[in-house]
């Protein structure tokens, strides 16, 4: 790659620790024979190591994030890095994730010589990045909300120098728990619906009351969920299965895609699907395939360990969030409530009219990326010249 200054991509292969737990949880025999994580390094040729960022999602590919080579041409290398889980979202178990962007903090540091890590949590990676720093910084959690061992404190996790969140969500429980169709009344049956919770046979503006109306069936619905979900786990310890795969339909139907008055930014109306009615119903959406073990750790809002805004309370580490003012996924509340969860002074910066992925907006990702690396100039590397010798 050739941009103002040569831009490389250095493909990373990192070894790390599966689950040795009996349960085959990835087709792939070779993700299993060889467990390996990938990752790629992008910056420009002669690096400095003075500083670099790790970006990383729970379960999607972030080995070409488009943020990586824009952060490489500001000077500071920055690598992505998939999980395990990459490709096999419906196994996903977010303890594992953590322990395997903690594999790529320290690779980063041990392997690759950075003297300082800053980690970038986009999108689903907010919570994964909240998770981790919390954990590595305050270990608490010993076992996955199945059971399954979860030793944080014994894993040797390194914190990251230094958090930012852009454009970042506050945990995949509440994203969920926000965008799931509450008028599904029977779950083996997406067609079965109560007409008077039918988002999509509504008009803008909507009824406040009926929009709460419409929440608590939302939170109600996930908490059947919740409910199968135990007992099927239940089931699991008491014949010795692995763990059941089901489906969740119908989980693009947040108020906030058909009226902008609710949460209201600079977003237009829509979902970061395009039309959600169809995304409503498609094969793709969150949760759509899953299995009760992930269920638990990463979509159940009373069981879930993953929850950013319980996570950031015990986050330390200088901890910058952005807001994408036009973003259709990761709302202005959202980023609010992060920031106002960290216990320190933390920097809330929101970008006027971009979105979430920046589509078409080459001057926002330039904008985005400047304030990103002043961020980093200012708060990681200043703090550093400034520490006193013990």
């Amino acid at each position: 790659m050739t941009s103002r200054t040569e831009i490389r991509d250095h493909f990373q292969r990192i070894p790390y620790e599966p689950a040795n737990d009996g349960r085959v949880e990835m087709h792939s025999g070779l993700s299993r024979h060889y467990p390996t994580l990938h990752a790629n390094l992008v910056a420009e040729k002669g690096y400095s190591t003075e500083v670099g960022v790790i970006m990383c999602h729970p379960a999607s590919n972030f080995l070409s994030h488009f943020l990586l080579k824009a952060i490489a041409e500001q000077g500071i290398p920055a690598m992505g890095l998939n999980t395990r889980y990459a490709s096999n979202e419906p196994a996903l178990i977010m303890e594992r994730a953590a322990f395997d962007l903690g594999t790529g903090v320290r690779w980063m540091a041990d392997e690759l010589g950075f003297e300082k890590v800053v980690l970038l949590g986009f999108s689903g990676g907010g919570s994964l990045a909240s998770f981790y720093q919390s954990q590595a910084e305050n270990p608490t959690v010993t076992e996955t909300p199945a059971g399954d061992p979860a030793p944080f404190a014994s894993a040797g996790l390194r914190p990251a120098d230094a958090l930012m969140l852009v454009g970042a969500h506050p945990g995949r429980a509440r994203v969920l728990r926000h965008w799931i169709d509450g008028a599904v009344v029977d779950e083996a049956d997406p067609y079965l619906t109560d007409p008077d919770l039918d988002l999509y046979a509504r008009t803008a503006p909507l009824d406040p009351e009926w929009v709460q109306q419409y929440r608590d069936a939302q939170l109600a619905r996930m908490r059947r969920i919740d409910a199968w979900a135990l007992d099927q786990l239940a089931d699991l310890n008491r014949t010795g299965a692995s763990d059941r795969g089901f489906v969740v339909h119908r989980t693009v139907a947040d108020p906030r895609f058909v009226d902008l008055t609710i949460d209201p930014s600079d977003r237009e109306l829509g979902s970061m699907y395009g039309d959600p009615k169809a995304a409503n119903t498609a094969a793709g959406g969150l949760a759509r395939f899953v299995t009760v073990r992930s269920w638990l750790s990463t979509w159940s809002p009373d069981h879930t360990n993953a929850d950013a805004l319980t996570d950031l309370q015990s986050v330390h580490a200088p901890t910058m969030v952005m807001s994408l003012l036009g973003d259709q996924a990761a709302f202005a509340e959202d980023s609010r409530l992060m920031h106002a969860a960290l216990p320190r002074d933390a920097e809330l910066i929101e970008m006027r009219g971009l979105n979430h992925y920046l589509v078409d907006q080459p001057g926002g990702l330039n904008d985005v990326v400047t304030r990103l690396a002043g961020w980093i100039r200012r708060t990681v590397l200043d703090d550093r010249n400034q520490e006193v010798p013990a």
